[in-house]
């Protein structure tokens, strides 16, 4: 396999990561130094759901989705992972399978640490520890809440929740664009529904005036209505 090439800027991303952003500039060198590279294709999936739990990774290029499959194989979109972020922690200190499986949306580069590494590290670090407890409770809150979204609500308000997830909470203006931030059939994933389903609730929404629909983007038309249906309940991301 040919080496995977590191630029300062894949570095400097680090600096930011929750997960080492409380460690020195001395001591996050020695933990990035610790892990591994993986350059990954398009559509590769980096492990599967109930698989046993070995390493915690971070994104840093391209895009990857968390997803879960249900008895009839339909996907759950729990999260998508932007570079910057990690993600899996949750697996090594809980029942030590995933609980999702990762699979890229694009060329991606991501960072690797073993189950083995990390744990020597938490011995000289015990400020990692912390960092990781404080990531496992976002996981619980973010799988917690999406359970709830799916089933306990309809498909329009999935989807207005979705785009208060957004607006980062917040009320838009009238008129006011707000972008997918994904293709549609990775919104009807989140949402926990089929693209055709979801094509319908646009449609429906569109006829009620409150949004205007355009290919990657709405248009909230009525906000009150908007934030009537979406109740805000926490990260639909």
């Amino acid at each position: 396999m040919a080496p995977v090439m590191i630029s300062v800027m894949n570095l400097e991303i680090f600096a930011d990561m929750a997960l080492l952003s409380n460690l020195s500039e001395e001591d996050r060198a020695r933990v990035i130094e610790a892990g591994s590279w993986l350059r990954l294709k398009r559509n590769q999936v980096l492990f599967h759901e109930d698989e046993k739990a070995d390493a915690i990774f971070a994104l840093v290029e391209g895009r990857l989705k968390l997803v879960r499959y249900s008895e009839k194989g339909r996907e759950l979109l729990i999260h998508l992972v932007k570079p910057g972020q990690t993600f899996a922690e949750a697996a090594l200190f809980g029942v030590g399978t995933y609980p999702a499986t990762a699979e890229t949306l694009e060329p991606s580069l991501c960072w690797r640490l073993s189950r083995e590494k990390l744990m020597g590290l938490l011995q000289t670090h015990p400020e990692l520890g912390m960092a990781m407890l404080a990531s496992m409770a976002q996981w619980t809150r973010r799988l917690a809440g999406k359970l709830q979204l799916l089933t306990q609500r309809r498909v329009e308000e999935r989807l207005a929740v979705y785009l208060f997830a957004r607006t980062g909470g917040l009320l838009p203006s009238p008129g006011e664009a707000v972008s997918l931030g994904a293709p549609k059939h990775l919104v009807a994933a989140q949402c926990g529904t089929a693209p055709e389903v979801l094509s319908r609730t646009f449609k429906k929404l569109e006829e009620a005036e409150i949004l205007k629909v355009g290919s990657d983007h709405v248009v909230v038309l009525d906000p009150a209505k908007l934030r009537d249906l979406a109740e805000w309940i926490g990260d639909g991301e």
